[in-house]
């Protein structure tokens, strides 16, 4: 058990010093279809910080606020219908974009698909991830980013103010998954977090950064899920809405 507890560490510490593409820039870059490959210095992301202002749980709410109510669009029946692509499905897409499963050293040296280290930015912000690391491959890091974007533009237009989308889980390695198996009934053995296409986006957290309006958690979750259905619906990627984890899956294709 010793030894596969320092493998496993050996390998996230080398997954995570992976430096095979520059890191991704969500804050100072175009919002363009065109792939942002700006290198930033690891130890100065460009992160935006939590407005430590803030107080409240993690769920977003601010203690004693007024709860604002916009306009959202999606359509009138359960979120699990409607984002109800499943495993099989989203797998075929990230063995296709994506990296062969980091199983070993010698795996993790031999990655044949660049990399980008994704860090909380302007677009999104990082939950604290504990099964993961923020590593993706271009092609899903860019999805991320056009996603953060397109939800902070739609609460905008509908009267919000500035809110960030979650993102709780990225990349794992096989003993990760193996790991979050064991207390999480929804993660599955053939986990497409793999493959570093792949990302959850929290529908039950949010990250308030104007506390002058607290916009109603119903009413986030789906403009979430518009504008993850509006992506789908183009093509761009797979996604299962997991009530439970209280996340919607997202795969790039």
């Amino acid at each position: 058990m010793m030894n596969r507890n320092i493998l496993s560490l050996l390998l996230l510490l080398l997954l995570m010093g992976l430096a095979l593409a520059g890191s991704l820039s969500c804050g100072s870059c175009s919002r363009g279809p065109q792939q942002d490959t700006t290198a930033w210095d690891y130890k100065a992301p460009p992160a935006m910080p939590i407005n430590r202002s803030i107080t409240g749980d993690s769920m977003g709410f601010i203690t004693g606020a007024e709860i604002h109510r916009i306009p959202s669009y999606i359509e009138q029946r359960p979120l699990k219908e409607i984002f109800n692509d499943s495993n099989a499905i989203q797998l075929v897409a990230a063995e296709a974009n994506g990296f062969k499963p980091v199983t070993s050293l010698h795996d993790a040296y031999s990655i044949d698909k660049p990399l980008i280290r994704i860090f909380s930015c302007d677009a999104y912000m990082l939950d604290d991830l504990t099964a993961s690391v923020p590593y993706l491959v271009p092609k899903a890091a860019q999805l991320l980013k056009e996603i953060g974007y397109a939800f902070q533009d739609s609460v905008r237009k509908r009267g919000g103010k500035a809110y960030r989308i979650k993102v709780t889980s990225v990349t794992r390695t096989e003993y990760s998954v193996g790991k979050l198996r064991r207390r999480n009934r929804n993660a599955t053995e053939n986990s497409c977090h793999r493959f570093g296409t792949t990302v959850d986006i929290s529908w039950v957290k949010f990250d308030c950064l104007d506390p002058s309006m607290v916009i109603s958690l119903e009413d986030l979750k789906n403009i979430l899920a518009e504008v993850v259905l509006d992506f789908r619906r183009q093509g761009r990627c797979y996604a299962i809405f997991e009530r439970r984890a209280g996340c919607l899956h997202i795969t790039v294709r």
